[in-house]
């Protein structure tokens, strides 16, 4: 039987956790007529579009407000305050790096990192639930007053004990210290067979340490789930056969506490958003090719039931091609407004936020950037507005289901939007 498409350590069922958020920030913006509902829409509408535009300020944006409601600015900003407030926050620590992966999204990055000292500030003002710490590079390449990998999770876990943390990283070197006994999962970007695919992929020689350090996290730390990842393109496509047959027979030799941890994630990592529009799945032949690999993969599960269930239940493989869609874009899920925008929020290296990690290599798309600002909490303010015009999918041909790869979160919220989450027996992991 095929998995849904984000059962595996993207439970659907998880984002539930986050909708009493969810609902109070809609409830919010109902407060103050940020809705088509409401008796000032068209100047509401022009405001946010303003406001994302930078043609007003956050100063302008909250008299016309309380012009507008005829509330009072300070209790304004105290509600808006609490909206900058998310669930899940990706942190890109750095975008300092060992490798030099091919499409890299951040190919452009200038090697910033984020001050340790400002970090505290962002893990109590975003209040997140959950934590992928992350980056444009290499999480474990942190460095910044004399803190490294290991500061920077004991620091958000010091700060909120009970928050989901996790780490996507190249796992090239393990950093000093006890870090991993606070994490609640980490996952390596692997993507390749074997060493000659991982150097020309990562443009460096670390594909045996990268596979020894995975070994060490599986066998000798406490980390409850602990993933590879698996981007797919086109230098990488035809080996996904040889990939999963690799792992499954590493998985078989694994102690059994390695593979109640071990999963593998595959996620496609081209075509970027800003083109999808203009995508033709046939471009190099990767739609073809793509078949091929995984029509390989389905007839050797076919002849294996163990290999079978090794991918359903240790693998989102089945995510793949789902529905007969493209193979490098997952299945369209309708939705009326971006509730991920509402509870998602990234943190890039240099501190522009955005609502959605597709959208970080579009300078545009930022919604703001609390440490180069004068007035941290006027910046927060524009965030939080920010939030409402991806809500109200104002981002002209950005906000549709055939390009949005996280619909489903939207879709996932407003299919349950009237539900009673505390007793629809949600597991308590606030990560998605």
């Amino acid at each position: 039987m095929k998995q849904d498409v984000n059962t595996f350590m993207r439970n659907r069922d998880c984002v539930l956790n986050h909708l009493p958020m969810a609902k109070e920030k809609v409830r919010i913006m109902e407060k103050y007529g940020i809705t088509p509902a409401g008796p000032h829409w068209p100047e509401v509408k022009r405001m946010l579009e303003e406001l994302h535009a930078g043609s007003i300020s956050a100063e302008e944006a909250l008299e016309m407000l309380a012009s507008r409601s005829g509330i009072s600015r300070g209790e304004i900003e105290k509600d808006l305050l609490a909206c900058y407030k998310i669930g899940l926050l990706e942190c890109h620590i750095t975008d300092k790096c060992d490798l030099n992966c091919i499409e890299c999204h951040y190919r452009n990055k200038k090697g910033e990192t984020i001050p340790y000292d400002a970090l505290a500030d962002y893990f109590k003002a975003l209040a997140p639930k959950a934590i992928t710490i992350t980056g444009g590079g290499e999480p474990n390449c942190y460095f910044s007053q004399g803190k490294t990998l290991h500061d920077v999770v004991k620091l958000a876990r010091q700060i909120n004990p009970a928050v989901g943390l996790g780490l996507i990283n190249n796992n090239t070197r393990i950093p000093e210290g006890d870090w991993v006994d606070d994490l609640d999962w980490q996952r390596t970007s692997v993507d390749a067979v074997d060493a000659a695919q991982y150097a020309r992929i990562k443009g460096a020689d670390r594909y045996e340490a990268c596979v020894a350090n995975i070994g060490t996290l599986l066998n000798s730390s406490d980390i409850p789930f602990v993933g590879l990842g698996f981007l797919y393109r086109k230098e990488n496509i035809d080996s996904m056969p040889d990939f999963l047959q690799l792992w499954f027979g590493r998985f078989q030799a694994m102690t059994k506490s390695a593979q109640a941890k071990f999963n593998i994630q595959f996620r496609p990592i081209a075509p970027g958003i800003d083109e999808v529009a203009d995508y033709d799945g046939a471009e190099w032949g990767r739609e073809r090719r793509a078949a091929a690999a995984t029509g390989a993969v389905i007839s050797m599960a076919a002849d294996d039931p163990a290999f079978e269930r090794f991918l359903r239940e240790k693998t989102n493989f089945y995510s793949i091609n789902a529905d007969g869609y493209s193979y490098f874009l997952h299945t369209p899920k309708p939705f009326t407004h971006c509730y991920n925008a509402l509870l998602h929020r990234v943190l890039r290296a240099d501190g522009d936020e955005y609502p959605d990690f597709l959208l970080c290599n579009l300078p545009g798309m930022a919604l703001g950037n609390v440490m180069k600002s004068a007035s941290p909490d006027l910046e927060r303010v524009k965030i939080a507005l920010g939030t409402f015009y991806f809500y109200h999918r104002l981002a002209a041909g950005r906000c549709n289901p055939n390009i949005c790869r996280q619909g489903w979160v939207s879709n996932a919220i407003e299919t349950n939007w009237d539900a009673d989450t505390e007793s629809m027996g949600v597991p308590r992991r606030y990560f998605f």
